[in-house]
């Protein structure tokens, strides 16, 4: 999210997307890498995009070609991603600019001037891995998009041409207009879905707004998911409609009729975020028919995320029983001391020690002991 917030405050792009690998090892070494992407905006259309290269947050600033983070880059085909690769090598061409960050206890450069990190097949992988998932979030951006832009020209478009014709009808034959809200939803045959992120200065949360729009004839029946930045301490506040969680920062409301012509409005806050933290929203859609402004849930993918959220807090829960078990078979096996009286007896009733007198007395006298203490060592 900071990498997402970085990259928008300094460059002036329409999109932001980011993926944070999990840490893993290569040759011993930890490691993990972060990407960003950002498209549109003032970036040069015409030319390769840019590309900012770090390692443990140092900017790399020669050698770029030479570079393994270049050549992951390089490996991806983006043209499955909007983006133009001519010959599907080199650099890709548009308005977008990539930043890539290794962070490692031990980088392996190719010189001792740290210009460009060397091969590591590891580290390639993990790059090449989140550059897809950047790419992914880059193509349902541009495919979103373009929907949205050829659906608005249409409804346009029906919106100047039908009310002229229909004026011009009722005027020569004498008649009232009639209601075009019926012929449009007929002429338009589709679902379409607005988002929109905002800002609520007052109370200081991200807010979120979903509307649905049924162009169609009939009616329909969605479950609306839309995926938010949950992690510590950010969390959802508001939510009037309810719903429930699929899965880590994804959730799901039900729309059980939606009426032809009808349109249904989800909206939710979200505390815990600062001004820029989440700029977009990826919204999806179980039930039959498309729906414009969002991506069919993939099933398959919702279930391994389950799979991998109920892995992890196992595991979580397993770690901590152990670590319970450990403190409570240390808290056994030591002797608790205990005084009781003259003597000091050992909870475990190994063995009973009788102090002395003049122990006992110190013992009830602390202040005593001063003059038991070497000077030097009272003055430490």
């Amino acid at each position: 999210m900071l990498i997402k917030k970085g990259l928008s405050k300094a460059i002036d792009s329409r999109f932001a997307s980011t993926a944070t690998r999990k840490p893993t090892v290569s040759q011993g070494n930890p490691f993990q890498i972060e990407v960003g992407l950002v498209f549109g905006g003032d970036l040069q259309a015409e030319g390769p995009i840019e590309i900012l290269r770090f390692t443990n947050r140092v900017p790399l600033m020669y050698q770029q070609g030479g570079c393994l983070l270049t050549k992951a880059l390089e490996s991806v085909d983006w043209k499955r991603y909007g983006l133009d690769h001519p010959g599907g090598r080199g650099l890709p061409k548009g308005p977008a600019a990539v930043l890539i960050h290794l962070a490692s206890t031990n980088v392996q450069f190719t010189s001792e001037a740290k210009e460009a990190v060397a091969d590591n097949e590891e580290v390639f992988e993990e790059v090449r891995r989140a550059m897809l998932e950047v790419g992914r979030g880059l193509r349902n951006h541009l495919k979103k998009s373009s929907q949205r832009k050829k659906a608005q020209e249409k409804f346009d478009l029906i919106n100047i041409i039908l009310p002229e014709i229909s004026r011009k009808t009722s005027q020569l034959l004498g008649r009232e207009e009639p209601d075009l809200a019926p012929v449009i939803t007929r002429i338009m045959n589709a679902v379409f879905l607005e988002d929109e992120i905002g800002w609520d200065k007052h109370s200081n949360q991200a807010v979120c707004s979903l509307t649905i729009y049924n162009y169609t004839a009939r009616a329909r029946a969605y479950t609306i998911l839309a995926k938010w930045p949950e992690g510590e301490g950010v969390a959802i506040a508001e939510n009037p409609r309810g719903g429930r969680k699929e899965t880590t920062g994804l959730w799901a409301w039900r729309l059980d009729t939606l009426d032809p012509g009808q349109s249904a409005e989800i909206r939710f806050t979200v505390s815990g975020l600062s001004k820029g933290d989440w700029t977009d929203a990826e919204i999806f859609f179980r039930g039959n028919g498309d729906i414009i402004g969002a991506t069919k849930i993939d099933e398959k993918l919702l279930d391994e995320m389950r799979k991998m959220e109920a892995l992890a807090l196992a595991e979580a829960e397993y770690a901590a029983a152990t670590m319970n078990e450990s403190i409570q078979r240390l808290v056994e096996r030591t002797p608790v001391l205990e005084t009781s009286g003259e003597s000091l007896v050992v909870s475990s009733d190994e063995s009973v020690v009788e102090p002395s007198n003049e122990s006992q007395r110190m013992i009830n006298n602390p202040e005593d002991l001063r003059q038991w203490t070497p000077a030097e060592e009272v003055n430490e």
